[in-house]
């Protein structure tokens, strides 16, 4: 499916990934952190609960929008929580029942129920996965929100985590462990152009990296029906 290009208003944005990563760009815009995430604002008996990806996804949404006190929400990854889903899978092949904190935690909208409970914010909140368009498609549909409640705040969240060996064949360019997040508001401190031609077709990039590339580089192509963002 072919997009016109569209123009997306971000008023702040926040990278994180668990090691330094020398290909994303120092830009005052992004705010960028390696290490321990900062999930302090999420009381202790809920921030347990959270992954490494969790509570990645969850530093950058704070950065972004703690001080906004009710929004609508997108938060996408493509893969989930691989760290639970594998030892879930794990525990049925060998005939073990299934842990129900693990299961409750591995659903893609878990991360999103606890950043609505820390918040008390009721909100709508999408959870979206779409394979290795995942961050296209999610911010896509952040914008679409934004657009069809009268330009009001919305956040927009994305994480991934690498997959376990096991599985690495079926998705053999893999990024780390990251997690980024966009205020989508006007006024806007920064205009992203995006457009997609499903025309052009190559191997999967990392969306999320390419975008943080191309914000502070120039346009940058993902491949993958070309993704471009400017």
């Amino acid at each position: 499916m072919s997009i016109p290009e569209f123009s997306i208003p971000i008023t702040r944005a926040a990278f994180w990934s668990q090691e330094p990563l020398p290909g994303v760009a120092s830009d005052p815009f992004l705010d960028t952190a390696s290490g321990p995430p900062d999930t302090a604002f999420i009381e202790p008996l809920l921030r347990r609960r959270l992954s490494a990806l969790g509570r990645g996804m969850l530093h950058c949404a704070g950065r972004v929008a703690a001080d906004v006190p009710e929004l609508r929400s997108v938060f996408a990854s493509q893969h989930g929580e691989p760290s639970r889903t594998m030892p879930m899978l794990e525990d049925l092949a060998h005939g073990l029942d299934i842990s129900p904190t693990q299961f409750s935690m591995n659903v893609h909208n878990a991360v999103a129920g606890i950043w609505s409970i820390s918040r008390q914010d009721s909100s709508a909140c999408t959870a979206l996965g779409a394979g290795p368009e995942t961050f296209g498609w999610g911010l896509l549909e952040a914008y679409s929100l934004h657009r069809s409640h009268g330009g009001a705040p919305v956040l927009f969240v994305y994480g991934d985590d690498r997959l376990p060996e096991v599985l690495t064949e079926f998705e053999p360019m893999q990024a780390p462990l990251h997690a980024l997040a966009f205020l989508i508001a006007a006024p806007a401190a920064r205009q992203l152009r995006i457009r997609r031609d499903p025309s052009v077709k190559g191997a999967a990039a990392a969306q999320s990296l390419r975008c943080l590339a191309a914000m502070a580089n120039g346009p940058a192509n993902t491949g993958a029906w070309a993704w471009t963002w400017v």
